[in-house]
């Protein structure tokens, strides 16, 4: 089971998430990713490999470097020694990324939501973890949380749904969240057409419900942007 830590931190009125992992078997590396908004703002790797040769190394020795390394990232974010780009809402509306060949938008509701939740907002909030490696080599993998907005605390049981809209035939995933607010949604995935499609995520659970979309849009081949 992978070892990793993950922690929610607010910067004024900027809300980030922190999620510190063990890249083996891929890579002895400690990878700690700082999200805001669905988007990477910053990002730490330390390689391992060495020490891994040690005698005496084991999962207890990788998870104590896993937390000193996730604590410092988070002390160096309170006391602004490490600089992010904490880009605005509205700068966030048109932000694109590409990842695994699909280009990637975060709707603009999920982002203005996610870092200046407004008074009318859901009594939860359901985040994707792992929006920058997602999607590798045609198969998906989410990983996503679901919290309750205040005071915020994980939700287990919350039904998790994952489908896409504008696929020529329907498709959609159902799982529940862990002790931990957790769930894990992993399938290939489906051919889209030129226009692409939408992914939703959505959760429900007796408190309420709250969903993210992100547009998915073939890459062009023809080189340009």
């Amino acid at each position: 089971m992978p070892l990793g830590f993950n922690s929610d931190l607010k910067l004024g009125d900027i809300a980030l998430h922190i999620q510190t992992e063990d890249r083996r078997p891929r890579a002895f590396v400690v990878d700690t990713i700082v999200y805001s908004a669905g988007r990477v703002v910053y990002r730490r790797k330390t390689s391992y490999e060495d020490r891994a040769k040690e005698p005496g190394f084991d999962d207890s020795t990788v998870r104590h470097m896993l937390e000193q390394q996730h604590r410092a990232v988070i002390e160096g974010l309170r006391s602004a020694q490490i600089p992010v780009d904490l880009t605005s809402p509205q700068e966030l509306r048109t932000g694109r990324t590409t990842v695994g060949g699909a280009e990637i938008a975060a709707a603009a509701r999920a982002a203005v939501a996610m870092l200046s939740p407004p008074s009318n907002a859901p009594p939860i909030k359901v985040l994707l973890t792992n929006p920058a490696t997602w999607l590798t080599a045609g198969s998906a993998r989410l990983i996503v949380e679901v919290k309750a907005r205040g005071p915020e605390r994980p939700i287990s049981g919350a039904e998790v749904e994952v489908s896409f809209e504008g696929a020529p035939r329907p498709f959609s995933f159902k799982t529940s969240t862990d002790d931990q607010g957790r769930a894990e949604i992993g399938f290939p995935l489906p051919k889209f057409g030129p226009s692409g499609a939408c992914l939703v995520i959505r959760a429900s659970c007796e408190a309420g419900h709250d969903e993210i979309r992100y547009s998915l849009r073939p890459k062009s081949s023809t080189g340009g942007d």
